[in-house]
């Protein structure tokens, strides 16, 4: 009786725990694709050092990956079904490994990752304008967080070369002779010689973001692990209790 009720009160937080999963997966992706195919972006909260665009992207992405696992393990738990139990646990376990892996090698091989990020974004600046079609959402990026970081290029102004973007000035509380020019036209300066150029560069405000808010990403990622590795001892335990066989079950 008491392993019935075990199996039961398992099941049903299981199914509860992933609806909710579900659900949010639903809203990140309907929210992702309206930001992508929407006309009007104005009265859509987007964080402010990420083009529209490309926040759209994380958000199916996290959207479809979210909507998985609260299908499979709502459902699963529900009708007992064992192969989507066994679905939903291979996916969490493959989730958890590749954040594992993704955090280790980010350990062991920072100066490597640092030196390869430094050598793309100055690529992207030296090829400001001219990239490809799919580095645009990143050349907008890199101008928004210039302007709102009040940051120049990567290691400072002299990545820009030979003229700086309008992004890396400020305007002072006068009046200035500015030309307004598009993110990703050829002629990106302005007449700005009485502006304030930004002198720091965006690797020093990255590091003092990251290290300002590393507790709070260190109990994102711990809160993360907790749930994954929840669910999947969850689904395990309910995966062997339940004798369903979603095969049998189809021609009963």
């Amino acid at each position: 009786m008491a392993s019935e009720f075990c199996l039961s009160l398992t099941k049903y937080f299981l199914f509860v725990f992933n609806l909710v999963f579900f659900f949010l997966g639903s809203a990140l992706l309907s929210l992702g694709l309206w930001i992508m195919f929407s006309e009007t972006t104005v009265l859509i909260p987007a964080p402010r050092f990420i083009s529209l665009s490309l926040f759209s992207y994380l958000l199916i992405i996290s959207g479809v990956v979210t909507i998985s696992l609260g299908f499979f393990g709502s459902l699963g738990a529900l009708k007992e079904v064992k192969c989507m139990l066994a679905i939903y646990f291979i996916l969490l376990t493959v989730l958890l490994v590749a954040q594992t892996m993704g955090g280790v090698l980010l350990i062991t091989q920072k100066s490597l990752f640092e030196k390869s990020l430094e050598s793309h974004v100055q690529t992207l600046i030296k090829d400001f304008g001219k990239n490809d079609s799919d580095l645009r959402d990143f050349e907008r990026t890199l101008v928004v967080l210039q302007r709102e970081a009040k940051c120049c290029g990567w290691s400072g102004p002299d990545d820009w070369k030979p003229k700086k973007h309008c992004s890396c000035y400020s305007p002072n509380n006068f009046t200035a002779n500015v030309t307004d020019h598009s993110d990703h036209s050829d002629t990106y300066t302005c007449n700005v010689t009485t502006w304030h150029l930004h002198e720091k560069g965006c690797k020093e405000y990255v590091e003092e973001w990251l290290s300002g808010h590393i507790l709070i990403i260190l109990m994102v990622v711990f809160v993360l692990a907790v749930v994954e590795i929840s669910g999947s001892i969850l689904s395990m335990c309910l995966y062997r209790q339940t004798s369903v066989d979603y095969t049998l079950t189809l021609y009963r």
